[in-house]
């Protein structure tokens, strides 16, 4: 006989190892689509659009727009902050904008 035929898996132990890697997994997945990717664009409205510095981009995850918005306001100082969902029109933008945790 070998060593392996006396071994045997104790399926409610890897029953109940199973059931809390799928709670994880759950709860991991909700926390992660409760926040959604903004692209955030900041003007200057005191630079002309044709002059390099006129917009910066900014990247941040957030529950709502106004949320992302208020996460770059102390970076972008007074320029026009206008949020779009990174899955958008922009998405093409998200490549070289600035990250924000």
């Amino acid at each position: 006989m070998s060593p392996t035929a006396n071994t045997q898996i104790d399926l409610f132990a890897w029953a109940e190892d199973l059931e809390r890697e799928h709670e994880r997994i759950a709860k991991a997945n909700e926390e992660r689509s409760s926040r959604r990717g903004y692209l955030i664009f900041a003007t200057d409205p005191a630079v002309s659009p044709e002059e390099p510095g006129y917009r910066e981009v900014y990247a941040t995850e957030a529950r709502t727009p106004n949320q992302a918005v208020a996460k770059i306001r102390p970076l972008a100082g007074a320029r026009r902050l206008h949020a779009y969902l990174a899955t958008g029109t922009y998405r093409d933008e998200l490549a070289d904008a600035r990250w924000v945790a």
